[in-house]
């Protein structure tokens, strides 16, 4: 059967141990205890968890888990076994960080129902700001992000040219301009 503490590392003594008197010839009796470790205590069905349901401190200094997937009631409670560890890195003798671990604060059910109600709150109001934002700057970066037409992709436009009244096909960023007097000036094939 599973037993829960409020102490972290609570000593339950069942039965006191006597020493040997070897005048009286009397034998020495081991005492039978129960050690909590981390406020839970795993005690085998039978004596032993007849004697813990028999004694004095049970309901007041710890308790039986009835169901295997009881929830620890004390936990917020109890401090750990291990204490906080200050941890200073050195460089050349000089203190350059510290780093402080363990000993985290553990918070009542209530204080966390709490802040979880607080949370769910300050979410729904801050949600639809940050939605509008998001669609803000997706629609910022799809604008940012059209790619610039290639010249492949640029349809040909006609134009006239002044000097000349041939139509010349261009396109838009590479004026080609063809001169009359140019094209009947040069040469034809074979003449040189």
């Amino acid at each position: 059967m599973k037993f829960i503490s409020k102490s972290s590392n609570l000593l339950i003594i069942l039965r006191a141990g006597l020493p040997a008197q070897p005048i009286t010839g009397t034998l020495a009796r081991p005492a039978v205890s129960v050690r909590f470790k981390d406020g839970l205590a795993e005690v085998p069905d039978g004596e032993l968890t007849e004697m813990m349901l028999r004694h004095p401190g049970f309901e007041s200094d710890f308790i039986a888990a009835g169901e295997i997937g009881m929830e620890d009631p004390y936990a917020y409670m109890r401090q750990a076994n291990e204490p906080q560890h200050q941890i200073t890195e050195m460089k050349f003798g000089t203190p350059i960080g510290r780093k402080v671990s363990g000993g985290s604060p553990a918070l009542s059910p209530e204080m966390r129902k709490i802040v979880q109600d607080m949370a769910v709150s300050l979410a729904k109001e801050m949600l639809p700001a940050m939605v509008e934002a998001t669609l803000k700057s997706i629609v910022a970066t799809r604008s940012d992000d059209k790619p610039e037409p290639s010249e492949k992709d640029e349809e040909p436009q006609e134009t006239v040219s002044p000097k000349t009244t041939k139509k010349v096909v261009t396109k838009k960023e590479k004026p080609v301009i063809e001169d009359k007097k140019s094209t009947e000036d040069a040469p034809e094939k074979g003449e040189i």
